[in-house]
């Protein structure tokens, strides 16, 4: 993703593509999907909204946007076009963490761990450093299982 600028980014896409892409995603043909025209980038219109194939292929987005998503993005007062990947992988991982401890994920609970940030003409989301909360563990393992693990079974 390149992060010099949205208006940078130009598609690589085929029509085929994009058929493929709004039929794998159920985007609903009511929007309208176009690509945009090959010295056209990728910038909000009053009449077009620039969807990254990569929020849907790799961050777990998905349409419709859940209410949590909306009215995140709503009091942030952020577009979804605007969120750089890997701020809406964040969005999504909270999203899912909360779903797996059956709690409902909301805006002052996700404040609570992440503040946006600006990062160029991107916005994403960054951890918060006075986390209210103290980590559930202090290291990351590289591996689950330790290097000999065949010769132990």
């Amino acid at each position: 993703m390149n992060r010099s600028g949205r208006s940078a980014i130009k598609t690589v896409l085929t029509a085929k593509d994009l058929k493929s892409f709004v039929e794998t995603y159920n985007i609903p043909e009511q929007f309208s999907p176009a690509l945009p025209g090959p010295n056209e980038s990728a910038e909000c219109t009053p009449d077009r909204i620039p969807l990254y194939t990569l929020a849907f292929s790799s961050c777990g987005v998905r349409y419709p946007l859940s209410p949590f998503k909306v009215s995140l993005l709503r009091h942030f007062g952020v577009h979804f076009s605007q969120l750089h990947p890997l701020g809406l992988m964040r969005l999504v991982h909270f999203e899912l963490s909360c779903a797996a401890v059956s709690g409902e994920p909301s805006v002052p609970l996700f404040c609570m761990f992440y503040k946006l940030i600006s990062d160029g003409d991107w916005f994403t989301f960054a951890k918060r450093q006075n986390s209210v909360s103290k980590p559930c563990y202090t290291f990351m393992p590289t591996s689950t299982y330790t290097k000999d693990w065949k010769s132990r079974y």
